[in-house]
């Protein structure tokens, strides 16, 4: 699915249709519009289904397909528009709930009266052609960060912690701040203990006499950067 070209959502009421019609009317050019209203956003998850659709152009056409929904008493979450790129006029972004109506009738009324239609809904009767979600914007990576970050207690039977409880617990707190932490909110600060600060030191002074002969140009070019600009010391952990 193109995504160039974005959505504008409409706001709707209950009695929508009648106001729907009178303002298509008014703008025979199907002008992107925006309604009164309220809308319950919908996150197309379990519960909800989304279609993007566009119709054979005539006065009316959208308010006439979301009489449909209401005949077939489906519930409507949220609707957007846009201008569309595969036929000519308009496509229409349509999330409704899934746990009430005859869904699969609505949905079939609604695409023998469309030029184009499409389910984009990923868990509707294992759709082949749904989009998948993808995240947009930073924030959006929050809402699956927490299923592919390592929680930290858990650990393979051979790894050398595995027997060791202060090491677990110790690593546990460190997968609690990355685990919790939210796209926009103060970036924590891990606060070391004097032991783990001297274990550092050593590391740090050992592999930097090695770096000349062992690392890469790469690496040797850009870590005095790291020193100079990102405070990497032997006496300051990079956090």
């Amino acid at each position: 699915m193109d995504t160039t070209l974005p959505f504008k959502k409409m706001k709707l009421s209950s009695s929508c249709e009648e106001e729907l019609e009178q303002t298509m009317t008014a703008n025979g050019n199907m002008e992107p519009i925006r309604m009164t209203g309220h809308f319950s956003k919908g996150k197309d998850g379990a519960e909800s289904v989304s279609i993007i659709f566009s119709l054979n152009e005539a006065v009316g056409a959208l308010a006439e397909s979301l009489k449909i929904f209401k005949k077939n008493q489906v519930n409507l979450l949220h609707i957007e528009s846009r201008s569309s790129i595969k036929v000519p006029g308009y496509e229409f972004m349509v999330e409704v709930d899934s746990t009430v109506g005859d869904i699969e009738g609505a949905l079939e009324n609604i695409k023998q009266k469309s030029s184009y239609f499409q389910i984009v809904t990923r868990n509707y009767k294992d759709n082949a052609e749904a989009v998948p979600w993808f995240p947009r914007k930073i924030a959006d990576l929050d809402k699956f960060a927490n299923q592919i970050l390592s929680y930290g207690s858990e650990l393979e039977s051979d790894h050398p912690g595995f027997t060791d409880p202060v090491y677990r617990a110790r690593r546990k707190e460190f997968a609690d701040i990355a685990f919790h932490y939210k796209h926009g909110t103060p970036i924590p600060r891990v606060e070391y203990t004097e032991q783990e600060k001297g274990v550092w030191k050593v590391v740090f002074n050992n592999l930097t006499r090695l770096y000349k002969t062992h690392a890469c140009y790469e690496h040797n070019h850009v870590f005095p950067l790291l020193e100079e600009n990102c405070g990497y010391s032997e006496d300051d952990i990079p956090q």
